[in-house]
């Protein structure tokens, strides 16, 4: 009988494959993913400044608050127009709701905010 007690003991105590390994620490793993990152960041502020060539207005959105409009560019969807300047926001406003209304190609600048800056409508 006392073999068949340390017979079910062996099995027991055997590690099936399924059991989980010890984890790494993973502050190790972070600090060396940390060490090879780029110190630098692109020209710019902070961020990259995309031209969107060709594309059509397909909405506008406004709404009676301080500097809040929208435009619904094909492609991009819904995109916040750049609010620091008031005559600004409301001039690529028009020229969005313009564009829209006679279905024209447009240029769109954003930049790493996902806000329009610029626009030409032709």
């Amino acid at each position: 009988m006392n073999a068949v007690k340390k017979a079910s003991a062996k099995k027991t105590t055997k590690k099936s494959a399924t059991t989980p390994v010890a984890a790494v620490t993973t502050t190790e793993v972070v600090a060396a993913k940390r060490a090879n990152e780029p110190t630098l960041l692109p020209p710019g502020a902070g961020g990259l400044t995309a031209w969107n060539n060709n594309v059509k207005i397909v909405g506008t959105w406004g709404i009676a608050e301080n500097n809040n409009a929208w435009l619904n560019v094909s492609g991009m969807g819904f995109r916040k127009i750049k609010e620091s300047n008031t005559q600004a926001l409301l001039a690529i406003l028009m020229i969005g709701a313009h564009a829209r209304d006679k279905n024209s190609v447009v240029n769109v600048r954003t930049e790493a905010d996902n806000k329009v800056y610029e626009i030409y409508a032709w």
